[in-house]
């Protein structure tokens, strides 16, 4: 155990090193370049495979090494070797005793390790924890709450596929200079407010959007499209990164992509767990439902439930829809099947997300369906050339935001905001993309 906690830490003999890490040499040499805000502070960082966590991890011991940190007081250990909990604990303990002074821990990849989370518990509860900064990484929240680590001093984060707006910045990154009138939009008026400032650059994202539809939030996507087109071991990269998951908890492989192909025929549609487990001659309705709460805890996709407007409780008996997460699994599968969701259906998925990362985020169904309802406004996609007003059921929600393909205008006596799709996603910037920055 010793020599492999030697080899991932090279910096301890030369801090230097670290500009010999793959990943930081990639990194660091790509343009425009994708930086991570570091925050000292323990962490717990959850989110899919591949959206570079890792790099994150690499990038933040060159920043602390360059801060003047000693390179010795850095351990970085990859956790995908480790059978159970014992062994995290005795890989930072062993460091903890040979070092002095402050001390900056990244385990990465725990999510395989059996009890990994009463390692973290335990190094938390450490005399010696009070020197030591500690981030983890994992690819699934399942079984994972915010409380999991309850008075202990420590986040859980989620570290997503980049959002529209950071996407959009390494598309043109002269966006990065626009200032908007309202940091944290919480009206339709104030959306509204802020996309008349967006609304000479509608071009430019709309373009961005184009591309953010092919290239998802995955940073080796994002520069080979830029290149001039993504390879068919990206796409195989994000199947291994998903699906081979699903395996990897004892899960079947099988039942998992006759699930994928389902929610593919009805994207975007309500559907209930009976009629999915009929159509894909699955045994039973709960099988559907373990399924889809799984692929939530791997990022695979997001389930949105109903609400009344009265009282916002989600109803989990009734209809549901269900997204996926990123544009880039949807293409991934749709060369899996040879089928998948027309350009609008995937764009409300996109909106559905964006919303999903910054509020609770429902839908609303009657005799009228609202595509997404958050506690402070309802919002209507509608992906064609033309829009009206009355596209925007009449249901009883005050804030009204009606998305469209170039519309921009506000309708005063209906409190209603129509804005183009890339303009409304700009300004959704979600804290699970804030330690990205583009430069």
């Amino acid at each position: 155990m010793e020599d492999l906690v030697v080899l991932q830490n090279p910096w301890w003999a030369d801090p230097d090193a670290i500009y010999e890490d793959e990943r930081v040499k990639k990194a660091l040499s790509r343009k425009p370049r994708i930086g991570y805000r570091f925050e000292p502070a323990n962490k717990v960082l959850i989110g899919p495979r591949q959206v570079g966590k890792t790099t994150y991890m690499k990038l933040s011991i060159a920043n602390l090494i360059e801060s003047g940190v000693s390179s010795r007081n850095i351990l970085y250990f990859s956790c995908d070797l480790l059978r159970d909990y014992r062994e995290m604990v005795s890989v930072v303990r062993s460091f903890l005793r040979s070092t002095k002074g402050p001390v900056y821990v990244f385990l990465d990849e725990v999510t395989f390790v059996e009890g990994w989370e009463r390692s973290v518990k335990f190094l938390l509860d450490s005399p010696l924890a009070s020197r030591m900064v500690l981030q983890v990484t994992g690819s699934t929240s399942a079984g994972l709450k915010r409380e999991s680590f309850p008075g202990r001093d420590i986040k859980v984060e989620e570290f997503l596929p980049l959002d529209f707006k950071t996407v959009s910045l390494i598309f043109e990154p002269r966006l990065k200079n626009l200032k908007l009138p309202h940091e944290l939009p919480k009206t339709g008026r104030e959306f509204y407010e802020n996309a008349l400032e967006l609304y000479p650059h509608l071009e430019v994202l709309s373009g961005a959007l184009d591309f953010y539809l092919s290239s998802g939030g995955y940073p080796r996507s994002i520069y080979e499209l830029l290149e001039g087109g993504i390879t068919p071991e990206t796409y195989e990269m994000i199947y291994n990164a998903t699906i081979l998951d699903v395996a990897k908890l004892g899960r079947s492989e099988r039942i998992a992509l006759s699930v994928v192909l389902g929610l593919l025929r009805r994207y975007g549609d309500r559907i209930t767990l009976n009629s999915l487990a009929k159509e894909l001659e699955i045994g039973s309705h709960v099988t559907v439902r373990d399924y889809l709460e799984l692929f939530e805890g791997l990022f695979i996709g997001r389930n949105y439930f109903q609400v009344k407007l009265h009282d916002f409780v989600p109803m989990f008996r009734k209809e549901r829809k269900f997204y996926f997460t990123d544009p880039l699994l949807i293409h991934t599968f749709k060369r899996l099947f040879g089928k998948g969701p027309e350009t609008d259906r995937i764009i409300e998925g996109v909106v559905g997300e964006h919303l999903k990362r910054l509020y609770p985020t429902y839908f609303l169904s009657g005799s009228r369906e609202v595509d997404f309802i958050t506690p402070g406004f309802g919002v209507e996609v509608k992906w064609r050339n033309r829009v009206n007003p009355s596209d925007f059921p009449r249901v009883g929600i005050k804030e009204k935001i009606l998305l469209s393909k170039d519309r921009l205008e506000f309708i005063e006596g209906k409190n209603l905001a129509i804005i183009p799709v890339p303009l409304f996603l700009f300004q959704l910037h979600s804290a699970s993309s804030n330690l990205a920055t583009v430069s």
